[in-house]
């Protein structure tokens, strides 16, 4: 944000392209990730704002939602359940979670890059037409992005669906019936 206020005048003047790195996480629920995904979603409704204010200026946003791509992102400490925490039954999916996005359909960073490159280079043309031929507004590339992009543009709650199983949930709920249920008989 300060750098884009920083060189604003600049960008004006060169009628240019401001190019923010959100990701899925904005659009799809990344289970025990929930901080992760707010600050993907703020990268995202920021950007969109963005996009209308800086447009009579002649300069261009877009947004490049990242599926898994090739990152640092595991590799930062050890992270676990605090003491007592409601996840502690599912403890082997929390753990399991922690390092997907670098487990599954992992794209490698340069491999994302260049399509980004490439895609952000593209000739303008008319709004109408920039989804399939210019620069796009959201630029949708890594391991699972088309998935997520569809899904979403399907309906939220396939989206949600799909993450509910995928990340274990719908296993959580098996078992906190099975404890009401003992409690129950007991």
């Amino acid at each position: 944000m300060a750098t884009c206020q920083a060189f604003v005048d600049q960008l004006i003047q060169a009628r240019g392209l401001i190019v923010n790195i959100a990701s899925l996480s904005a659009i799809s629920p990344y289970v025990f990730g929930s901080v992760y995904c707010a600050t993907k979603g703020a990268v995202v409704s920021y950007s969109r704002t963005l996009r209308l204010e800086l447009q009579p200026f002649g300069v261009r946003v877009t947004v490049a939602m990242a599926g898994t791509v090739r990152s640092n992102t595991a590799n930062h400490g050890h992270r676990s359940l605090p003491p007592g925490s409601l996840y502690e039954r599912v403890r082997d999916i929390f753990q399991w979670r922690l390092t997907y996005s670098q487990t599954n359909a992992t794209m490698p960073t340069d491999v994302f890059a260049r399509h980004l490159v490439a895609a952000t280079l593209r000739r303008e043309v008319p709004s109408i037409l920039r989804r399939w031929f210019g620069r796009p507004d959201y630029f949708y590339d890594g391991g699972m992005a088309f998935q997520v992009w569809l899904g979403h543009s399907l309906g939220e709650w396939l989206v949600d669906l799909v993450a509910y199983r995928r990340f274990g949930m719908n296993k959580l709920e098996a078992i906190l019936r099975q404890e009401a249920a003992q409690k129950k008989l007991a």
